[in-house]
């Protein structure tokens, strides 16, 4: 477990990408589970828990969904597995590194510490994804990071939508 730890920090750090983990159906199983929890336990601290299921299960089809589509399309399907295990993988680091912060911003009166140490966090997430879809589609970094902002709009949209008071 700890290698595992390790090898989704170093992807994190821009060290490693998603060919470096195992194309395995049972790690993938892990790491959308502990996505999904992690990403509920962010959500919850500020969102009724019915809202945060379903938009962890929105963001968890749009993420399967869209990257299943694009591996289609960009002749690649071979790597869905690794690409969303590195995907659910940092994304699960980077809601646990979200957590305090989050925790922090609502309990405190001065929430701009916390909240610009989130806004760094948000940026450098964005651009995990961006090195691991670089890789993936074996492109630049800078389409890499179009192809990870239009995924983090969209997702945003579309799950902001089911929290919407209307």
């Amino acid at each position: 477990m700890y290698a595992l730890f390790n090898l989704f920090l170093d992807i994190c750090l821009f060290r490693k990408g998603p060919k470096d983990l195992p194309a395995s159906a049972a790690l993938l199983k892990i790491c959308l589970l502990a996505y999904g929890l992690s990403g509920l336990l962010v959500l919850i601290l500020s969102t009724p828990l019915t809202i945060a299921l379903l938009q962890i299960l929105l963001d968890l089809a749009l993420l399967s969904g869209l990257l299943h589509l694009a591996l289609i399309v960009r002749r690649h399907p071979q790597r869905f597995e690794q690409t969303l295990s590195a995907l659910t993988g940092t994304g699960t680091l980077m809601a646990l590194l979200a957590l305090p912060l989050m925790n922090w911003i609502l309990g405190s009166s001065s929430a701009e510490l916390p909240s610009v140490l989130l806004l760094a966090l948000m940026v450098w997430s964005i651009g995990i994804m961006a090195h691991i879809l670089r890789q993936t589609f074996e492109t630049s970094m800078g389409i890499g990071v179009l192809y990870a902002l239009g995924y983090t709009f969209i997702s945003w949209t579309l799950t902001g939508w089911i929290g919407a008071d209307g």
